[in-house]
């Protein structure tokens, strides 16, 4: 683990860059005195004086009673325990303040990374039914224990990790089964991630890659825009590389889908593999404007460049299904159900 990485990690800890200097210094010895430390941090002694003690006062170090004074470094691992934990009891204190309680189109920056990287956890805690992602590997390392969170809360997780994704976050999603599907690409679009077709975050490519503290990112709550980038995120998703898959045929339903073009994907393999799925489109009704529900099987997936139809019979009649914004189909559908991968299961 490089030491740049190490003085980041205690740099969001609170530490200044001094501090994780001298913390570092101590951890590499295992202890050291004020002579050890002079020695090997380019320091005046009355600055590392003030230092060891704001890192005594905050738990980063303790002490030995022996003179002269030994300082000993704390196991980083336990410290960020213990921040995990005093973070956790403070999250439960304060849910829901600073909470926007307004509702129309919404579009906010937040600067720098730590900005964003807030932004990416406002996101995904707040997915309930699906979560889309395209991000870099080191985001996704970085923020694991966030995307565990949301799959046990039974989040659908599609991910698109540029450009790979290493082996220890594969084999934490792999348990999850059908819940997580990932892909990799070997060069993002952008930084994206979006919850139930709600609220998303963007953020250039370049400023993620370059984690620079001038970046800036755009936390989106208008459900048009969020639409146009995942049509981009769609067609990325398409060419990119299988690195967790999931078989519908072993998927569990009924499985619901807020974005219809992934349903059409399952839809269409389901097909293709001789099924006749059974599903429910809650939507509007293009032509009269206004909302309908409508259970029916699937007949076929109809493809033209990037939009995808979904064909439904039901009660002798045929539906055509688009996803948002749909124009030429029936339905517009804001929710697609597969309740069984076959109308009339074999008995």
């Amino acid at each position: 683990m490089s030491r740049d990485y190490l003085l980041d990690v205690l740099t969001m800890l609170g530490l200044t860059n001094r501090e994780a200097e001298v913390f570092l210094a101590i951890a590499a010895r295992g202890e050291a005195s004020v002579k050890d430390l002079l020695e090997s941090v380019d320091i005046h002694q009355p600055q590392l004086y003030n230092i060891l003690s704001s890192l005594l006062r905050r738990g980063f170090i303790r002490v030995s009673g022996t003179r002269p004074k030994v300082y000993i470094a704390y196991d980083l691992s336990t410290i960020i325990e213990t921040h995990v934990s005093t973070l956790l009891s403070i999250k439960e204190s304060v849910k829901g303040v600073g909470q926007s309680q307004r509702g129309g189109s919404q579009i906010s920056i937040s600067y720098g990374m730590n900005g964003i990287n807030n932004g990416v956890v406002d996101v995904v805690s707040n997915a309930k039914t699906e979560l889309y992602g395209e991000l870099p590997q080191w985001m996704l390392r970085s923020n694991i224990r966030l995307f565990m969170d949301a799959l046990n809360r039974g989040v659908n997780l599609y991910l698109l990790i540029y450009p790979g994704i290493d082996n220890d976050c594969l084999s934490s999603m792999r348990k999850y089964g059908d819940l997580v599907r990932a892909r990799t690409a070997k060069l993002g679009d952008f930084l994206l991630l979006v919850a139930d077709f709600e609220r998303g975050i963007y953020a250039s490519r370049r400023a993620i890659m370059n984690r620079s503290s001038a970046s800036f990112g755009y936390l989106i709550q208008d459900i048009d825009i969020i639409a146009r980038f995942l049509d981009i995120f769609s067609s990325t998703w398409s060419k990119s590389s299988d690195a967790l898959r999931a078989d519908p045929e072993k998927s569990r339903y009924p499985r619901r889908y807020l974005n219809a073009h992934f349903a059409s994907l399952d839809l269409k393999e389901l097909l293709g593999r001789g099924h006749r799925p059974l599903i429910t489109v809650r939507g509007i009704d293009i032509r009269r404007g206004e909302p309908i529900e409508v259970r029916g099987v699937v007949s076929s997936v109809e493809s033209f460049n990037r939009v995808s139809s979904i064909i439904m019979e039901s009660d002798g009649r045929r539906y055509s299904i688009g996803g948002y914004d749909a124009e030429i189909e029936d339905i517009e559908a804001r929710e697609v159900i597969i309740e069984a991968m076959d109308a009339d299961p074999p008995r």
